[in-house]
Order: C-alpha cells, then structure tokens, then sequence
C-alpha cells in the first residue's frame, strides 16, 4: 500500500502556472517496475528546459525518496512521505545550505488535478520562498 501513495500523481498531465490558464509545461509520470517506482518526464513549454525524476518508497527507511534531474544541471535528492494529505519531499536532511535547501509538496485536488508547489530556504527551513507554484490538469479524463 506504501508503494502506492503517490499514485494520485500518475497521468500524461498539461501543466499551468497555479489558479491561471497559462500553460507552463507538460509532465508524463508513470508507474514502473511493477508498481514499484514512478518515472516522471517534464518538458517545459516555449523552452528547451526539461527535466526527470525517479520516485519509489524505501521501505528500509520507511520514506519517499525522488531523484530530480534537468537539462540546467540542477540535480535534487529528496525525500519524506505524506504529511495531512500531501506528498512533502525536501532534502533538508541532506541538501547543500549555500545552495538552499528545496522542499516540494503535491496535493491531489478536484477534478483530476494535482497542485505541485517547490519552495526553497537558506535558512534551514526556518523561512521558505516560493520557486513555482503549478496546477497539473490531466490531458484526457477517463470516465
């Protein structure tokens, strides 16, 4: 059941800057290995910027953990699990402070969306400022 609490998340998805009908991008995540991992590919629109992550839980650590990396070389390791409903992953516990440390939460919303918001902090998650705000709307609803 743990394997499958991201699943909300599944779909060939039009993604829009948050509570707008500006399209931002398109995001295909699907279920892998048997169920056991998800495979995200994100291709922004009107730019070259794209991006992948691998999501699976580990059970050793009773955590989700998502490996992020784009075409910018940004490369992310996160990780966390659901908190009142949502799907938090930061790397708080092992992130880079001159960096900033990143924190993205996915919320399952009505009529098949999905809202991603990706905050970062510099200050050790003390004060968060906001990096993207998304609302994932699924291409084609099955009925």
């Amino acid at each position: 059941e743990k394997y499958h609490l991201f699943d909300f998340w599944i779909g060939h998805w039009d993604v829009y800057k948050f509570g707008s009908d500006t399209l931002v991008g398109d995001s295909h995540i699907e279920s892998i290995i048997n169920g056991f991992g998800l495979l995200e590919n994100y291709q922004a629109e009107g730019s070259q910027y794209a991006g992948k992550s691998l999501n699976k839980y580990n059970p050793a650590k009773e955590q989700w953990e998502q490996y992020w990396i784009d075409n910018s070389g940004l490369t992310l390791f996160l990780s966390g699990g659901i908190s009142e409903g949502k799907m938090v992953l930061s790397d708080l516990e092992g992130g880079d402070p001159e960096k900033g440390f990143n924190k993205i939460t996915w919320e399952k919303l009505d009529d098949h969306k999905v809202r991603q918001i990706w905050s970062i902090s510099y200050d050790h998650g003390k004060t968060w400022s906001l990096v993207f705000d998304g609302e994932y709307r699924k291409k084609s609803v099955e009925k």
